[in-house]
């Protein structure tokens, strides 16, 4: 049985590359890698601009929404009225009251 023998020549010869060659694939990685870092940028840049019609249309409805706007408004009324009783004690408005 015979096994096969890879002299020193043959062996360089099956793995050196025209420089050229070498050069023109790296150029071609990079081409390839320059594309898709600018495809996933351009789907950032779409998914920005998206949030940004929606945080749009959420303002402009939050100010238009009449029922929203009323909502609102009662909360800070309430939130008022509960501040109220924490800045007066009602024994010393009662005390001066009745002097």
């Amino acid at each position: 049985m015979k096994t096969g023998r890879i002299t020193d020549r043959t062996a360089r010869a099956a793995f050196e590359v025209d420089p050229l060659v070498c050069v023109e694939r790296e150029e071609e990685a990079a081409r390839m890698e320059r594309l898709e870092l600018e495809s996933l940028l351009a789907e950032v840049d779409r998914e920005l601009v998206a949030e940004q019609r929606a945080a749009v249309v959420r303002v402009n409805r939050s100010f238009t929404d009449a029922q929203r706007a009323w909502r609102a408004a009662r909360r800070a009324g309430r939130e008022a009225l509960r501040a109220l009783p924490g800045r007066f004690d009602a024994a010393e408005y009662v005390a001066e009251e009745a002097a």
